[in-house]
Order: C-alpha cells, then sequence, then structure tokens
C-alpha cells in the first residue's frame, strides 16, 4: 500500500512538474528579449518632454501627433488636446473635450479632426481648440482622419469610408466594403495623393477613389485569403501604406508585402514577408517587421531582402521609420533604437518613457516625436 501511495504521489509531483514546465515555456515563448549592450554611436538630444495623462486599454487607438510647419498638435485618450511649439515644446493652447478619444488628430488649413470609439468624428479650431462641430458615423474610428482641401477621409472600423466637409461636417460620399467576420483589430491610414485616396482593408482589398467625388478607381484583391479557418484568413492590412510616385507598397499581417501600381492596382511583386505594423520606405528600400520584430531592409524594385536585424524577439517593435540615412525603432517597453541604414546593426539606444507607444516616432526635419501610452510625449534629434 505504501509503495501504491508512493507511485501515485511520484506521479502527481512528475505532472505538477511537467504542467509547470509546459506553463513556463509557454511563458517563455513570449517573453520579450533581453536587450544586449551595444557600443553607441552618435547621440540623442532631449529638446523637450510634456507629461499628458496616460493611457488605459487602448488597443488599436491611433492617437498620434501631428506636425504642422513649427505647431505640433496631440491628443490624450481621456479627451485633452494640445498645441505645442514644435522647437521649444511651450504650450499655446489646451482644452478638455470630457470623452474618450481613440484616433487623430488629422489636421488640415482651419480644422483638427478627432475620432471617438462611439463613431464620432470632432473638429475644433487650429488657432484656439474650439468646438467647430461634432458629426456620428457608423462605428469606432481606429485611423487618424486624413484632411486635403477641407475635405476630411475618416475610416470607421466596419469597413466605411466617409468623406466629410471640414468647415460643417457635410458628408460628401461614402465607400463601402464588406469585411470579414474576424479581423484584427487596427485600421491602416488613408493615403491622400493628387486627388486619390488610397485605402487597404481588412478583407485584403486595396481601393483608389477619386477624391472629389468618392468615384471608384480601382479595387483589387492584392492579398488573397486561402485558409481553411477564419483565423487562417486573416489577411488585414492594419498597417500603414506607403506611396512613392506612382508605386503603393503594403504589407499584410498575413505575411505578405506587396508592390501595387497606383494606375491601375496591378500587382507588380509580392514577397511573402509581411508585417501587421506596415511598411515604410526610403528612395531605394522598404522597411518592416515581421511577427517575431525582425527588421527587414527590401528592395524597392523587386522585394529582395537586403538586411534582416534579429536581437528584438517579441519586443513589439512598431513601424521602422527611415531617419537622414538610419533607421529607427521603438518598442513596448519605451525604448527607441537606432539602426544603421546600411546593415541593420544597432547603433544607438535610448528609453523615452516607460511604457509602448502609440505609434513610431514621428515628426519635421531633424526633430523626432516619440510619444508613449504613460503620457510621455518627448521631443528629440539624434546624430552620430
Amino acid at each position: 500500500m505504501k509503495r501504491v501511495l508512493f507511485l501515485i504521489t511520484l506521479s502527481l509531483l512528475i505532472n505538477v512538474s511537467c504542467s509547470s514546465d509546459k506553463k513556463k515555456s509557454k511563458k517563455e515563448q513570449f517573453e520579450p528579449v533581453k536587450l544586449q549592450e551595444i557600443v553607441e554611436q552618435g547621440q540623442f538630444k532631449r529638446l523637450w518632454t510634456k507629461k499628458l495623462p496616460d493611457s488605459k486599454k487602448s488597443y488599436g487607438y491611433k492617437l498620434i501627433p501631428f506636425v504642422d510647419n513649427k505647431n505640433v498638435y496631440v491628443a490624450s485618450q481621456n479627451g485633452d488636446v494640445m498645441m505645442f511649439d514644435l522647437e521649444t515644446g511651450s504650450q499655446k493652447w489646451s482644452v478638455d473635450l470630457d470623452q474618450e478619444l481613440s484616433a487623430g488628430p488629422g489636421v488640415g488649413v482651419n480644422a483638427l479632426l478627432l475620432g471617438t470609439p462611439e463613431g464620432e468624428v470632432i473638429a475644433l479650431s487650429k488657432n484656439d481648440g474650439s468646438l467647430l462641430w461634432k458629426v456620428k458615423v457608423s462605428s469606432e474610428i481606429l485611423s487618424p482622419p486624413v484632411i486635403d482641401n477641407q475635405l476630411a477621409i475618416v475610416r470607421a472600423q466596419d469597413g466605411r469610408v466617409y468623406a466629410l466637409d471640414t468647415r460643417n461636417g457635410d458628408r460628401k460620399w461614402l465607400f463601402d466594403t464588406n469585411i470579414p467576420n474576424l479581423t484584427l483589430r487596427g485600421n491602416s491610414t488613408p493615403i491622400v495623393r493628387a486627388g486619390r485616396v488610397y485605402i487597404g482593408f481588412d478583407n485584403g482589398k486595396v481601393a483608389a477613389i477619386k477624391q472629389e467625388s468618392g468615384d471608384v478607381i480601382w479595387l483589387q484583391n492584392v492579398v488573397d485569403s486561402k485558409g481553411k479557418t477564419e483565423l487562417a484568413r486573416i489577411v488585414d492590412i492594419d498597417g500603414d501604406m506607403a506611396l512613392i510616385s506612382t508605386d503603393l507598397y503594403l504589407s499584410s499581417a498575413v505575411g505578405k508585402t506587396i508592390a501595387v501600381a497606383t494606375e491601375s492596382g496591378r500587382v507588380m511583386w509580392s514577397k511573402d514577408l509581411g508585417s501587421a505594423a506596415g511598411v515604410s520606405a526610403s528612395r531605394n528600400h522598404l522597411y518592416i517587421v515581421d511577427k517575431d520584430s525582425n527588421v527587414r531592409a527590401l528592395n524597392r524594385t523587386d522585394g529582395t531582402e537586403e538586411w534582416k536585424t534579429t536581437g528584438y524577439k517579441n519586443r513589439l517593435l512598431n513601424k521602422p521609420i527611415f531617419y537622414l540615412g538610419d533607421i529607427i525603432i521603438s518598442d513596448l517597453e519605451g525604448y527607441v533604437h537606432v539602426l544603421d541604414g546600411e546593415n541593420g546593426n544597432t547603433i544607438a539606444r535610448t528609453r523615452m518613457g516607460k511604457s509602448s507607444f502609440y505609434s513610431n516616432p514621428v515628426g519635421s526635419g531633424s526633430i523626432l516625436l516619440a510619444y508613449n501610452k504613460d503620457g510621455t510625449l518627448t521631443a528629440f534629434e539624434y546624430s552620430r
């Protein structure tokens, strides 16, 4: 009997130990890799820092600072909207909308627009932040409105795209497309260029639409969904696209990076390397972060991979940006990293805050802005 009890106890201990090891192993599988020490090259220069209200449960929100000449417009999740001087950080005005914000601001000639989780579009005066108008659309807004020629392009989560007059909120046109039942949370920001609106959708399609009339120029299925299950068929184009000359570049959650001809929507090339974070471009290259947080540089002409940076596994990197010949990335712990644009080696690093960022750093000229979800807004420069 004692032997039986001993064996049962031993068996239970082994099972508990194995179960614990499996849980530990699963946890370690998604644990962010520790950063390796590097030889610092060049230096960061912090121009100014502001502490805004922090964010909670804001997954998919894009509250991205907007730089307009020498002014910075920024919003917090709890409804604070502010305008700062880009070079000095001095505050020019601030308003409290007393409601949750999920996207924006989008800035035009006279107005700035913000979106809410309830699908409300809010327009404020650029000069003092006073309320101009409010309009309700069909569902929550997760990407910043884009304003061009007093026409705001607003994308809703349900696949509808609205064109609103920035002077009064009147709807000029509506584009609608069917999206799958199961999609990733988030939307790419529309691109408005030369009288056209380019939009990537959760169903793997890309549309080119006439800006003034809303007429469809072309609508192409550029990412196929061939999986056997809904999960396997997720082909969302949630990351921002890049447009250079007549070439449109996009990356999909399904693991595809694609070049599309803007005149016809024809796919020029496609590579089995993709990113939910989107794609950025320089004169000769495209830059993406894959599902394992590897940074990859691709040749713009044919998508050939030119270098790959490892060492950031599970650090949930934002989209890389091209900055004065180098690449800047940011991660879930508030670090900003600089990669050598020629080979992808990490050459500099600093910490801007203690949480993840709303997006990759944005800016104008040599000045960049990093906006953490803990409310830290930092203006900085980097030089070799």
